[in-house]
């Protein structure tokens, strides 16, 4: 499906892109494919300890909001504690 110029793929294609292109399994971690799979008018509210990979969930479920979808990115809004932590996301994001 084509919308605004971006083919749409289904969450199943997604998760292989994800493993194939970023080498997360995205499946491996209960919370987190929970958090990454949850419906898009679903808030979510990540809370864990350094390293644990809050910023990679957020990114690919920003990703998903976008590919699988089919959410505008202004439309989204990720929020963090630092600026370090926004640049890093949004870095992530654009790579």
């Amino acid at each position: 499906i084509n919308v605004r110029g971006v083919n749409l793929i289904d969450y199943e294609e997604f998760e292989e892109i994800v493993v194939n292109v970023l080498e997360r399994d995205i499946s491996s971690n209960e919370d987190q494919k929970l958090a990454i799979s949850s419906p898009k008018d679903q808030s979510l509210f990540i809370v864990a300890g350094p390293g644990s990979g809050k910023t990679t969930v957020m990114v690919i479920k920003i990703l998903k909001f976008i590919f699988v979808d089919d959410v505008s990115p202004n439309e989204i809004l990720a929020t963090t504690f630092t600026r370090k932590a926004a640049s890093e996301l949004l870095s992530r994001i654009l790579s």
